[in-house]
């Protein structure tokens, strides 16, 4: 296997200058990121541009252009041939908009660009996306990122998947960069943050729910209180233990959902994810996989269970 080319972009393109394109840039055009930075031998300047549809269009566009003015980033509303002098293209987009953003740039990047996709989209959509800035000459890194831009600024943790992921997060690393290379196949880092997402945002919705019935019913400090035995394990081993023993013990937590839903609606609380674990936790009693002999199975074990007898549904 040959070794990637180090990656030494001129002129990066931030396409999307909301959260995520304005702290990026924020990291790369600081007095010590890579905008400034010398490059010995190479006397060509270094140059961050942006591309943004909602310029200057509303309070929140002419906020994103204020805010490239400040940084010294020239920016635009639509996409320019100016783009096709970019040797690195960041796309930060809405996910519903990755596709549109990837087929307007494509038709404009130099062969052999790189395309980087930091979208929030599945796994299939990637794959689209790739397709078509591969189709254009350019190449695709699927990214993404896996924490808040708005706590960490650039340094966001990433996943990187692609053919140009090594050498893409070697280059990304030197500039401050939070990145872990994933593997080689695109669409694969996205796959992780959407599984992802279904854990995290789901506890989200979980702690609107709990939160505002413990607190109508004036325990909110007591309950935030008993969480103290999951910091005793780390979160992995929680939740796989919880998956683990959920094939043994569905039946007894299915009832005690009920008494949950009750609870709620004696506090005026519409049991929203309430219901839905108590459906969940039905379709495994249904099912009737519990052990004969009562014990918890490997985890590999209780999710080949689960997958042929109990979550069901197709693919689009």
């Amino acid at each position: 296997m040959t070794t990637p080319a180090a990656i030494e972009p001129s002129t990066i393109a931030l396409i999307g200058f909301g959260e995520g394109g304005s702290a990026i840039a924020r990291g790369l055009c600081a007095g010590d990121g890579w905008r400034g930075a010398a490059r010995p031998g190479d006397n060509r300047p270094r140059q961050v541009i942006a591309i943004d549809t909602a310029l200057d269009q509303d309070d929140r566009g002419r906020a994103l252009g204020a805010e490239a003015r400040r940084l010294g980033v020239p920016i635009t509303r639509d996409y320019t041939a100016a783009l096709h002098e970019a040797d690195l293209v960041i796309s930060a987009v809405p996910g519903e908009n990755a596709l549109e953003a990837a087929t307007a740039a494509a038709a404009l990047l130099k062969p052999g660009a790189l395309y980087l996709d930091l979208c929030t989209v599945t796994g299939r959509m990637a794959e689209e996306n790739r397709a078509v800035i591969e189709a254009g000459g350019a190449r695709y890194v699927d990214i993404a990122v896996m924490g808040s831009f708005f706590g960490h600024g650039h340094k966001a943790p990433m996943l990187l998947a692609g053919p140009d992921a090594e050498a893409t997060a070697a280059w990304m690393k030197a500039q401050g960069f939070s990145v872990t290379v994933l593997g080689p196949k695109p669409g694969s880092a996205s796959a992780v943050k959407m599984m992802r997402s279904v854990m995290l945002k789901g506890i989200e919705a979980l702690a609107v729910e709990s939160f505002v019935a413990a607190r109508r019913q004036g325990v909110l400090e007591e309950v935030l209180g008993c969480f103290g035995d999951l910091d005793l394990v780390p979160f992995r081993q929680y939740v796989t233990t919880l998956l683990a023993t959920h094939v043994v013990h569905a039946r007894r937590r299915w009832e005690e959902m009920a008494l949950v839903e009750r609870t709620l609606r004696e506090t005026g609380v519409e049991p929203l994810m309430t219901r839905a674990i108590a459906a969940s936790h039905k379709c495994t009693v249904m099912a009737e996989i519990a052990p004969a002999d009562g014990k918890v199975p490997p985890l590999d074990v209780a999710l080949d269970l689960l997958s042929a007898k109990v979550v069901r549904g197709t693919a689009d």
